[in-house]
């Protein structure tokens, strides 16, 4: 192969490595603000990851604005799949703890009357979970769990949704339940407090 073609080669090969990061960079950015709008504070570390990419793509180009290290433009590409992972741990992370809590609030209740889909609900959470202890073990690169991450956000956050948006309903059962026990045991009282008087009013009579 010629000089000039094997230069032509090189450059081809350059404009597509850029072309990747710059789908990755966007496509990593548009999920970290994604993210950021359901809670601002867990997307830090992916912009943090966003800004490394940044700083390895100006180690990987040259004067020309062309591709001069591979290895830095490869890590460029690497910290943007990384910040699609981060972000979406954390918003994982911040999910299964709402939906934890959820659990909690209406233990006492059959959601799944208000809920119909609560049992997918929960389906995720324990996907979602399992995801996260994957990996935490190391069994598998960040980089190479990002899109299974951030659809298993996305499902977790619109099951969320489904959740929060059944508080009012869920709460009204709980304000019912309550109020009937209330009347249960004001009822089971004045049974009793009425059996007590007539058993005293009958040894009353006797004693007479």
């Amino acid at each position: 192969m010629s000089g000039s073609r094997m230069s032509s080669s090189r450059a081809e090969s350059a404009d597509q490595t850029l072309s990747h990061y710059r789908q990755l960079y966007e496509a990593a950015d548009r999920f970290a603000r994604e993210v950021a709008e359901f809670r601002q504070a867990i997307s830090i570390p992916a912009h943090n990851e966003l800004r490394y990419a940044g700083h390895h793509l100006l180690q990987a180009l040259g004067d020309s604005g062309t591709v001069a290290n591979e290895e830095q433009m490869r890590r460029a590409c690497s910290h943007c799949e990384r910040a699609m992972y981060e972000a979406a741990e954390a918003g994982m992370i911040s999910l299964l703890q709402s939906i934890t809590q959820f659990q909690k609030d209406y233990k006492d209740i059959v959601v799944a009357e208000v809920v119909p889909t609560y049992g997918d609900c929960k389906a995720m959470a324990r996907k979602a979970q399992g995801l996260l202890t994957r990996g935490r073990s190391k069994e598998v690169a960040a980089t190479e769990t990002a899109s299974e991450y951030m659809h298993a956000f996305r499902d977790l956050r619109n099951a969320s949704d489904q959740l929060e948006d059944a508080r009012d309903d869920l709460n009204a059962k709980l304000t019912n339940l309550a109020r009937e026990a209330r009347r249960f045991y004001a009822t089971m009282a004045i049974t009793l407090l009425g059996t007590m008087v007539a058993a005293a009013f009958t040894v009353y009579r006797l004693t007479l």
